[in-house]
């Protein structure tokens, strides 16, 4: 497989999003084991704390451009899906509509119960700030849900971004399959077939 070819429009345009898929791949891999590997080294139990509590590049070396792994981590996974399906349309438009209209439905399903999750996040992260602040123990990015289970909490930070992320991907995969139907309609329309 050729990765770089800039031989038309459409290879230039296959190629950025080929770089912007390996680029976004490398970013997930090396963010995911760190995350492990700093969880077992740090021992820590709550989950996703470790992608939080971090600025890379670190804030003192790069004032101007810095962010947590969680944030690297969610750009990544949305920038890898997205040119996955862009890279991966024609392949999609020749699956069976049985099999897109399964993916469609599920893509919503997801889409609605990551939602609830996002603002069940949000609306607790809002209380847990509030709550924190009048205690004068306010740092928002060790804020915790133990609830279901106490045993393993979820940092609120890592939660959100993950379950945004999942929000957008499902809603987008939705509109992608949609896009598709509707690109396939547009041709039986204008070449019906005898």
């Amino acid at each position: 497989m050729k990765i770089i070819d800039f031989s038309n429009e459409e290879e230039k345009i296959r190629t950025f999003f080929k770089l912007i898929s390996l680029v976004s791949l490398v970013i997930i891999i090396s963010t995911s084991i760190y995350g492990v590997l700093g969880t077992l080294i740090q021992g820590g139990n709550v989950v996703g704390e470790v992608l939080v509590t971090l600025e890379v590049p670190p804030i003192e070396l790069f004032p101007l451009f810095y962010s947590k792994p969680i944030t690297w981590l969610s750009a990544a996974i949305l920038a890898l899906f997205f040119s996955s399906l862009e890279l991966g349309k024609d392949t999609v438009m020749q699956w069976k509509k049985f099999h897109r209209d399964i993916l469609k439905f599920f893509a919503f399903f997801v889409c609605a119960m990551a939602t609830y999750e996002v603002l069940f996040n949000f609306t607790l992260w809002g209380g847990l700030i509030a709550s924190d602040s009048i205690l004068g123990e306010l740092n928002v990015d060790l804020i915790k849900n133990t609830f279901p289970n106490p045993e393993t909490p979820w940092n609120i930070v890592f939660a959100t971004k993950l379950f945004t992320v999942l929000v957008i991907i499902s809603a987008y995969s939705f509109y992608y399959l949609q896009r598709i139907e509707s690109k396939i309609n547009e041709r039986h329309l204008s070449h019906p077939a005898p």
